[in-house]
């Protein structure tokens, strides 16, 4: 049903946040306004029965009806099978062939809980608006933070998915950022220390600077990232931090990252080799004043480029075993390209039995460039190193400092993962 899959569908590139409201209509459940005659009906029956057999001794009995209304049918409709019932409770009295006193105490009984029933229609509607406009806000707030992320960009297709480890929510401390005016696209993969509001808060700093910073003609990617690093000190707490990844696309066939704190992300060869793009030495995280580096990788086109926050790399099975993403190339190599990243996060969800500890946000770009002949030097140019369980594990033995020291979450030496 609609309503079930705004919950469990992952977000996807194009998809942006849904305003409507949230859940069902309001006073409302699947199979309502069948719920109401088929309740008469039976209530009708029970009495019947009860009739039939001249011992209209079980009157409070027919109250059920009208309390099991009451939870899924609105105030009018509740009160009306309430008054139904009670005519027939008060039918069945006058029929009766017991004593007045033996009569009037059950149906005293079947008049209250028909009362009860119309008074909890009309408490649970009420405690439903004040939840279904909650909702709303919070999907306001949220379109804010987690914006459309747009399919086509200059030289790439893109796909994005994001899941959330809190139940019922589409958005946490994870940020997936995309600008695509201009020539070269940028980009921004974060992610944010801890969970709830302060997260999303600081997550949404993060956003709005990253956006702002490149609206502004002639910043540099360093530039916009020592920017974002400002707004987040300013905003973050004493132990609050950003982990993020900045990235350019020059359509000549360059990527342009800055690395700070962050998984290094993933580049899938149209021949098939997972290599990672990791700069010459980590920064500390976003917060925390880092030390910035501009990195440049050479890429093709038909290339993929994997873009994730670190709850993809540390989402484990029951076992305690973790997610390899360096096992997964046969579904980041699907033809189709939103396929691939259904298949990345339909595996994750398998892996971990749909039980998540962290938020995952997943950036999968497909390069289409030119691929001219000869392509002008790129300062700083540096290898990709292959992708291999040392290296995709070193981040969380790394991570798990976090708590303790941010600062030593990512040593400042150069790093060679092979």
């Amino acid at each position: 049903m609609a309503w079930r899959a705004v919950f469990t569908r992952p977000l996807r590139a194009g998809d942006g946040i849904w305003l409507g409201p949230a859940g069902p209509v309001l006073g409302t459940v699947p199979g309502g306004r069948v719920a109401g005659p088929l309740m008469a009906v039976a209530v009708s029956a029970l009495a019947a029965a009860q009739y039939a057999t001249g011992r209209p001794i079980a009157i409070a009995w027919l109250a059920i009806a009208p309390l099991l209304a009451s939870l899924v049918l609105r105030p009018p409709g509740t009160a009306l099978l309430a008054a139904w019932t009670v005519l027939l409770g008060l039918g069945l009295a006058l029929h009766g062939h017991g004593t007045v006193g033996r009569l009037t105490s059950p149906l005293s009984v079947l008049v209250l809980l028909a009362a009860f029933a119309v008074a909890n229609s009309v408490l649970r509607i009420a405690a439903q608006r004040r939840l279904g406009q909650a909702r709303a806000v919070a999907r306001v707030a949220q379109s804010a933070l987690l914006r459309e992320i747009p399919r086509f960009v200059a030289a790439a297709r893109l796909e994005s998915r994001y899941l959330s480890a809190s139940a019922e929510a589409r958005v946490g401390g994870d940020v997936v950022e995309v600008i695509a005016d201009g020539t070269n696209p940028r980009w921004l993969v974060g992610d944010t220390r801890g969970n709830g509001l302060a997260a999303v808060r600081l997550a949404s700093v993060a956003a709005t600077t990253f956006r702002d910073a490149c609206a502004q003609p002639g910043l540099s990617l360093t530039e916009v990232a020592r920017a974002v690093d400002l707004s987040v000190a300013r905003a973050a707490g004493e132990e609050d931090f950003v982990t993020a990844v900045f990235a350019e696309l020059d359509p000549r066939g360059w990527l342009q990252l800055v690395n700070c704190g962050h998984p290094p992300p993933l580049r899938l060869s149209a021949g098939g080799e997972l290599v990672e793009l990791a700069p010459a030495a980590f920064a500390v995280p976003l917060g925390l004043h880092p030390d910035l580096h501009l990195s440049t990788f050479s890429v093709r086109s038909g290339d993929r480029l994997l873009f994730f926050t670190d709850g993809l790399l540390e989402a484990r099975d029951r076992a305690g075993r973790f997610f390899r993403v360096d096992q997964q190339t046969d579904a980041l190599r699907r033809p189709d390209l939103q396929a691939a990243a259904d298949e990345l996060l339909d595996r994750l969800r398998a892996h971990t039995r749909n039980r998540l500890d962290d938020d995952v946000a997943v950036l999968l770009a497909e390069l289409t460039l030119t691929d001219p002949g000869r392509r002008p030097a790129a300062p700083g140019l540096r290898p990709a190193a292959a992708v291999t369980e040392r290296a995709a594990l070193s981040w969380m033995s790394r991570g798990a400092c976090r708590s303790e020291d941010p600062a030593l979450f990512f040593p400042s030496a150069s790093q060679d993962p092979r």
